[in-house]
């Protein structure tokens, strides 16, 4: 069979992690089956039953986030089509495949906590490179990256930590914070630039207000028992890009925070003090996002988007692991966006 030459791909580093791997193997199969393109990958995609864009199949074996369920059969069907195999290994591939990708999920499902006693302080979460603590996607949903709301994520994470937060409840209703809400953001603009990571500015307001808008988060990582996750929003003829952290324990918490995006799979960094790092002390029961004015881009057509994030300890000499929010597809009339989960 005729090889298909294709757009370059870049280069995926398997010590990134299982996300890296399973995004390798996915490679692997594709060049075995003679190298599809990925939209004639979609076009058979569509004849086998699962229609996927072209960009939900690049995005699936870029080895940025994890695939669905859904995704992966769907291109691992969609190969062995081109590679006109028979249907019995078609079959047995299958197999084969799902039993890779439940042994991904499990990987990345974080394991459950020990439930702190009452009036105990929260214990701090395992946070690093080596220990990616991703969640798993809600039941039927159907995204090409398995990114639960977080609201979902807060409110489970909560009903761990119960005895702990009916101390906080009290303090929750008065400062009228919201903690279930989707999005939450406080308002206050970033720190003077600086190469090191700089203090958030004093006074700066603690309070929260809804990020609301067409906004998606990414997967909720976790670093001294404090929550955070990247977001994106679609604003008008921009793309807002912020970190959220969420901390439920009875102490603040202070953490580094460092903000950047991701365009057409390059990285940028941040304008400002947010894209080299910012310290920042999150009181007990609250969430503190970066400024909504901290780092946006100019939509551009046919151009997919994604926050990147970090949230380490003061003490941390390396940024460590990072996490990034769902894909954002602008199309080619430099407007309308889809999400990677509505592709």
């Amino acid at each position: 069979m005729v090889s298909n030459q294709g757009r370059q791909e870049g280069d995926i580093n398997p010590a990134d992690g299982p996300v890296a791997e399973f995004a390798i193997a996915l490679r692997r199969l594709r060049e075995q089956c003679g190298r599809p393109t990925y939209r004639q990958l979609a076009t058979l995609s569509a004849k086998v039953g699962s229609p996927y864009s072209d960009t939900t199949f690049s995005t699936a074996a870029r080895g940025h986030t994890p695939p669905s369920h859904a995704v992966v059969l769907a291109y691992v069907r969609a190969c062995l089509a081109y590679a006109k195999t028979d249907e019995q290994k078609i079959a047995s591939a299958v197999e084969e495949w799902e039993a890779r990708w439940k042994s991904l999920e499990a990987k990345l499902t974080p394991a459950r906590p020990s439930q702190p006693s009452v009036g105990a302080g929260v214990a701090p979460e395992p946070d690093g490179p080596s220990t990616p603590t991703p969640d798993v996607p809600a039941p039927g949903q159907t995204a090409d990256q398995p990114e639960r709301p977080l609201a979902t994520t807060v409110r489970r994470f909560l009903h761990r930590r119960k005895p702990v937060l009916m101390v906080l409840a009290g303090i929750v209703v008065i400062g009228s914070l919201g903690f279930g809400a989707r999005y939450i953001a406080p308002p206050g603009s970033a720190a003077a630039d600086t190469a090191t990571p700089a203090a958030a500015p004093p006074g700066t307001s603690s309070s929260t207000a809804d990020l609301g808008g067409n906004s998606r988060c990414g997967r909720l990582r976790y670093v001294n028992g404090l929550a955070w996750s990247p977001c994106t929003r679609v604003d008008g003829t921009k793309l807002v890009f912020a970190v959220q952290l969420s901390n439920t324990g009875e102490k603040p918490v202070t953490v580094k925070a460092k903000l950047a995006y991701v365009r057409a799979g390059v990285a940028y960094g941040c304008p400002g003090s947010w894209g080299t790092g910012v310290q920042v002390e999150v009181p007990p029961g609250e969430t503190v996002t970066s400024p909504l004015t901290a780092c946006t881009v100019t939509k551009l057509p046919a151009t997919a988007f994604q926050a990147k994030a970090w949230a380490i300890t003061p003490t941390d000499h390396s940024w460590g692991y990072r996490e990034m929010s769902q894909t954002v597809h602008i199309q080619s009339d430099g407007v309308k966006a889809i999400w990677a989960d509505e592709a």
